[in-house]
């Protein structure tokens, strides 16, 4: 029994928000499953398409993925209430800033949160960028690649609408990096 116990809390402290059971209260979970953390590349030709996903941001305007085809792509679920989520975002926030130059678009997705509480964090950060609204988590579920209950999760984007890479748990500003600068280097 120690031995299962253990198990368990070693997986909850790895997964951080990604744990099942740790939404937000009253919030579903879909899936009882263990969340891997980590990330993955995807080749060129093998990449899967991002679904489509659109709606209001938290700043009353509407955005839409397919809207961005064409610019590489990071989109970040977060939640105000996620621990892993609230140390990744400065770092977020910095690469969004250094590579808004080269066209890089930074979507994030906020997942059941209270908006004003999101908007409070957005601002704190400096997360400038567009945030989705998913209050239900619907949009989240339209993208099969990262599991239901996976946040913080970050995919970048490539510029045909293909996901390039997947991040599953908190990134960091370095290794964000060392994949933009990849896929920004692709013709």
């Amino acid at each position: 029994m120690r031995l299962r116990r253990g198990a368990l809390v070693l997986l909850v402290a790895i997964t951080g928000c990604a744990a099942p059971g740790s939404a937000a209260p009253g919030a579903s979970q879909s899936s009882t499953a263990p969340v891997v953390v980590g990330e993955t590349s995807y080749p060129i030709g093998q990449r899967p398409v991002v679904a489509i996903i659109s709606g209001p941001t938290l700043t009353g305007s509407t955005v839409s993925l397919t809207s961005l085809v064409g610019n590489v792509v990071v989109l970040n679920a977060w939640a105000s209430w996620c621990d892993p989520c609230r140390q990744e975002s400065p770092d977020l926030a910095k690469v969004a800033k250094a590579f808004a130059a080269a066209g890089v678009r930074f979507v994030g997705l906020d997942e059941q949160d209270i908006t004003s509480h999101a908007i409070a964090f957005a601002k704190q950060v400096g997360a400038d960028y567009p945030h989705l609204i998913d209050a239900d988590g619907t949009l989240l579920v339209k993208l099969a690649i990262v599991p239901p209950a996976a946040i913080p999760s970050t995919l970048v984007i490539d510029r045909t609408g293909h996901v390039a890479a997947r991040f599953i748990g908190a990134t960091t500003a370095a290794k964000l990096t060392v994949v933009l600068k990849q896929v920004l280097a692709e013709k």
